[in-house]
């Protein structure tokens, strides 16, 4: 790969990520099928990789980030919303406008929640789909929504090949929810501390099917919140202390 030949070395937390460290400087490179997010502390040696870059392939720069991978990105060094200095605001209403627009809910009534914590999901439902292509392909874009709704859509994705009228109705239920949040994002900000604090927690056999646990994490850099997570765990636990 021509990234790693001139210098960049795979992380471990990402594919996707890329590092190139020289000196003092370092750089960090995102790489999604075929768009670039470059990013370091020189820069020089940033306008070095594009040059590198160009020579290689046909590339286009667009400067500032704005846009990448469904996710609106605006950036402020002077404060926003009166929320202190912030550096990158990020927000998905453009792409969150257009699938209500697909699934004929942009004038629904808004949902509070995007999933009812109380009901469990079953694959045990007589009732049948209306559309089956049109449930996948709308749960097929609500994949670029994960940043902010991943248990929810996770959800939404498990009985995929045998789909049942309860899967419909929490489809629509995170539509709604999301027609009542596509105002909210995400603010990256800069902080004096490079302090890392991370939260954790797991249901117990929340699955009503094969009694399987779900864990989720979130992960701050600073109070900027950075990594997170929601998905089932492969074995069966014991007990509420063995699923956490």
């Amino acid at each position: 790969m021509f990234i790693i030949n001139i210098g960049f070395t795979l992380t471990r937390s990402n594919s996707s990520l890329f590092v190139l460290r020289r000196s003092n400087d370092v750089t960090y490179l995102l790489l999604y099928v075929d768009d670039i997010v470059l990013t370091g502390s020189s820069t020089t040696l940033l306008q070095q990789i594009v040059e590198r870059l160009r020579r290689e392939f046909v590339v286009k720069d667009l400067v500032e980030l704005s846009f990448f991978l469904r996710i609106d990105v605006k950036r402020d060094a002077t404060g926003f919303l009166r929320h202190g200095p912030l550096h990158f605001y990020l927000s998905q209403q453009r792409y969150t406008e257009d699938i209500l627009e697909r699934a004929g809910m942009a004038n629904c009534k808004p949902a509070t929640t995007p999933i009812d914590t109380k009901g469990k999901l079953s694959a045990d439902d007589n009732t049948k789909v209306d559309d089956v292509k049109s449930y996948r392909s709308l749960a097929g874009a609500l994949q670029y929504l994960m940043v902010t709704r991943a248990f929810a859509v996770q959800q939404a994705y498990l009985h995929m090949h045998d789909l049942c009228g309860l899967h419909q109705a929490l489809l629509k239920r995170i539509l709604r929810y999301v027609l009542g949040t596509t105002h909210l994002g995400l603010h990256l900000r800069a902080s004096a501390e490079l302090s890392v604090t991370a939260y954790s927690d797991a249901d117990w056999a929340g699955c009503p099917d094969t009694r399987q646990s779900t864990s989720g994490f979130y992960v701050f850099l600073g109070d900027s919140l950075v990594l997170w997570s929601s998905m089932r765990q492969l074995i069966v636990s014991r007990s509420g202390a063995e699923a956490e």
